[in-house]
């Protein structure tokens, strides 16, 4: 993740996060186009993100929901001005998934990679903030298709878990090869497992440049569990959603 030194205004800031931000140093993070993330060190290290208004507060409710099961940041606030939201949440120690020192570990990455998603699937759904998130991926793709199809990838209650919704290598922190912490949960919910699994075979194909590791991170997930025939709907469902 790359830290460039910036000035920042904290004035601009809703005043119940102005606290956690005096005399502050600040790092622009970004690593999109849609929020800012600026890594905050001062009197407690945060991130500090910057969307559109409406846009952070699912974000901030997954997090504080997996926070609870020790899986995610602590939220240090979060608010809105009616034109943009704010969500600041404590730094935790260690790199997300593309760090150099990881990508040159690729075997080790892909199990830690598949253990640490097993792990968040194997949490019980009771009291995820949205639970209906396999009916939501399904209707967008219903809208762009029309495809009776997608009639197969109906909730299955054996495939219903807590997902990350964007389990890419970016949304991982680790420290020495081990987990630490999920991030960017703005896509979470409880739905079909295979879309998180779709999307960790995606991320390491794409930042190790082979699909070499595939099979390691399936087999540190669990091949038991694993519908061959879903993971190629949910793929569709994620290209789909990309060209929408």
């Amino acid at each position: 993740m790359q830290r460039t030194l910036v000035s920042f205004d904290t004035s601009a800031v809703p005043s119940s996060l102005q606290s956690f931000l005096r005399e502050a140093v600040f790092y622009d993070s970004s690593c999109s186009e849609d929020a800012r993330t600026y890594l905050v060190k001062g009197s407690t290290d945060a991130y500090l993100k910057i969307q559109q208004a409406g846009m952070l507060e699912r974000e901030s409710r997954m997090t504080e929901f997996l926070h609870g099961h020790r899986l995610a940041p602590r939220v240090l606030g979060y608010a809105s001005d009616g034109q943009s939201d704010y969500l600041l949440t404590e730094a935790v120690q260690g790199e997300d998934g593309t760090f150099a020192e990881h990508l040159a570990e690729p075997v080790r990455l892909a199990r830690t990679f598949g253990e640490s998603l097993r792990r968040l699937h194997s949490l019980s759904p009771a009291g995820c903030p949205f639970p209906n998130r396999t009916e939501e991926l399904l209707a967008a793709a219903y809208a762009k298709t029309g495809l009776a199809s997608f009639r197969d990838g109906e909730p299955c209650s054996s495939h219903e878990v807590v997902l990350h919704g964007d389990y890419c290598l970016p949304n991982i922190i680790m420290q020495n090869g081990a987990f630490q912490a999920f991030i960017d949960l703005g896509s979470g919910g409880v739905g079909d497992r295979h879309y998180d699994l779709y999307l960790g075979i995606w991320t390491l194909s794409y930042n190790l440049k082979t699909d070499r590791y595939r099979d390691e991170f399936l087999d540190a997930y669990g091949r038991l569990d694993v519908d061959l025939e879903r993971l190629t709907l949910f793929e569709q469902v994620v290209e789909l959603g990309e060209r929408g």
